[in-house]
């Protein structure tokens, strides 16, 4: 049966001071500001036409989204995720971080026939980015392909959120959870760790050298690939088929909130996850 879930829309990361977070998405990354609540303490940058990422600064006894209030909804802390770059833009954004002072780890993660070079860098909040090459031809598209964006000459120049990796403590539980309470389709683990990979599209695909396709990984709370980890209760939202996610949210008896054709969710391991319709 294939997966309701159709691709990645958007995550928010939890950062201790906003104003500094903004300007660090705006220089370094080149995002749209496109709405700032300094009473919330929240600001949402667009990523391209079907992708945004929000930041949110934790305040006591306030909720920053008062809709998912219900939920205890919190920005993810210290979250791994990835962009997707034009393999051939990597050396130049190896140079981006250089000017901006900000310290970079480069890994293959291919083979000697097929290298695939990803770079590690981190935010000033210990959140952790990569930079994973995509071949825009490839014919494994997701549902919003990523296409080439305009940024500023000062920023690096991504075109797309690639993957999130969150940690769970019940890595048994979480395995087993996932396809049946939303309906993510398991790709494949790791051997030598917990770790499982998550396709966001209709059916499991391979990872890796070049795919633009989306990926939930879902890892225990150890310190994984260049010393990241994945996020704690994180909020992450997927385009989906709301009404086939919510049949499954409904026999799995989790808490949720519908509102408007979107589907909040709270995990049992304290993630929200949202699901959107398509766009």
């Amino acid at each position: 049966m294939p997966s309701p879930i159709l691709d990645l829309a958007g995550i928010t990361l939890e950062v201790n001071h906003l104003p500094r977070g903004i300007r660090f998405y705006q220089q370094v990354l080149g995002l749209d500001l496109l709405h700032h609540d300094e009473a919330r303490q929240t600001a949402r940058f667009r990523v391209n036409a079907a992708q945004h990422l929000t930041l949110w600064k934790p305040v006591t006894r306030q909720a920053n989204d008062p809709r998912l209030a219900p939920l205890l909804a919190r920005g993810a802390s210290h979250l791994h995720y990835a962009w997707q770059i034009r393999p051939e833009d990597l050396e130049a954004s190896q140079a981006v971080l250089d000017e901006h002072g900000l310290p970079w780890t480069e890994i293959d993660l291919g083979t000697p026939e097929r290298p695939d070079r990803t770079v590690y860098f981190f935010d000033p909040f210990g959140h952790g980015l990569e930079l994973r090459g995509v071949d825009l031809g490839d014919d494994r598209q997701p549902a919003y392909p990523p296409r080439p964006v305009s940024r500023p000459a000062h920023a690096l120049p991504v075109l797309g959120l690639r993957e999130v990796a969150l940690a769970f403590g019940d890595y048994a539980g979480m395995k087993a959870r996932l396809p049946r309470a939303y309906g993510l389709a398991f790709a494949k683990e790791q051997e030598d760790r917990d770790f499982a990979q998550f396709t966001l599209g209709p059916r499991p695909e391979p990872d890796g050298n070049g795919t633009p396709r989306r990926w939930l990984y879902a890892w225990d709370p150890q310190v994984g690939l260049a010393d990241m980890f994945g996020g704690d209760h994180a909020l992450v939202q997927f385009y989906a088929d709301v009404d086939a996610v919510l049949a499954l949210v409904r026999a799995e008896g989790l808490p949720h909130v519908l509102a408007d054709g979107r589907l909040a969710v709270r995990d049992p391991e304290g993630h929200v996850f949202e699901f959107l319709p398509p766009l």
